[in-house]
């Protein structure tokens, strides 16, 4: 896809973090919007921050878990902008506990979300991205769909789940000459408020997942704003990344220098990884995205 100018562009999760960067990116190359999001504050932010845009917007409050809204949904962005050219399933969260913790509840929440989420909306809105001249699906995988860490085995198996789904559609689309393309992006450490509003299980001081990501906090609150705070790459740095990387037809997207380091560092070592994840958290300023 060479340019978004007069494409319209669906985003889940835009009510904050890298959706809302990414509404606010395309938006500047002309691209019309419809914009998802659970919370409704939030959202209307965003549209907000759209209003002198020379572009068409739509806002639609729903949570991406439910299948009956999310099966109606292609028919309120087409009756608004009468096409879509652009799916960004981005739309995430974090359950924070070990095995032990969590539960059949918070499995299904979670999966429901980071996963099932992904396949239905991908499904639902194929046929019409289809129709179009050129297209294309970006899921949001993670980091942590390329390697474990412990206290998020949901979000683990929900981002492993979406790296193996949007590869598999990926050849699907090649092999039928789809004018649909597939991408699959990998963020590191983005400064968003994901960490800040996971559901925690459990939480101790200097806890070890909190420290993967440069975290030294006492509290689950004082853990989230370091997270934030502390984030080598921004939200408008990954929009940034995103784009581009679609512009030059790169399917696999890694952004910020510790999703290269540790995709490279998984691969070369992977019986002693776990010891390797810990080295970045000392070296990530030195490499801050702007």
């Amino acid at each position: 896809m060479k340019d978004f100018q007069n494409k319209v562009a669906l985003i889940t999760g835009a009510g904050s973090g890298i959706g809302r960067a990414l509404a606010l990116e395309l938006a500047e190359s002309g691209c019309s919007l419809a914009l998802i999001d659970w919370n409704e504050g939030s959202l209307s932010e965003t549209e907000q921050m759209l209003e002198k845009k020379n572009i068409a917007v739509s806002s639609h409050i729903l949570d991406v878990s439910d299948k009956e809204k999310v099966k109606d949904l292609p028919n309120q962005v087409l009756s608004h902008h009468n096409q879509i050219d652009l799916v960004f399933n981005n739309a995430g969260l974090s359950i924070v506990g070990t095995v032990d913790e969590v539960d059949e509840d918070d499995w299904n929440f979670g999966l429901d979300i980071l996963l099932n989420s992904v396949i239905q909306m991908t499904t639902v809105f194929l046929p019409h991205l289809e129709k179009r001249p050129e297209a294309a699906i970006v899921n949001t995988s993670s980091i942590f769909g390329l390697f474990s860490v412990p206290k998020q085995s949901i979000y683990n198996v929900g981002k492993f789940g979406v790296k193996a789904f949007t590869e598999s559609l990926s050849l699907e689309m090649e092999i039928a000459e789809s004018p649909v393309e597939v991408y699959c992006v990998f963020p590191g450490h983005i400064g968003t408020n994901i960490y800040s509003s996971s559901r925690f299980k459990s939480f101790e001081p200097d806890d070890a997942g909190a420290a993967i990501f440069g975290a030294n906090a006492a509290t689950e609150k004082e853990a989230g704003i370091q997270f934030k705070k502390n984030a080598p790459s921004s939200p408008e740095y990954a929009a940034k990344t995103i784009l581009k990387n679609i512009k030059k037809k790169n399917k696999r997207i890694l952004i910020g220098f510790d999703a290269h380091f540790y995709d490279l560092m998984s691969r070369l070592f992977p019986k002693s990884f776990l010891k390797i994840i810990w080295i970045l958290p000392f070296l990530r300023n030195l490499f801050k995205s702007e």
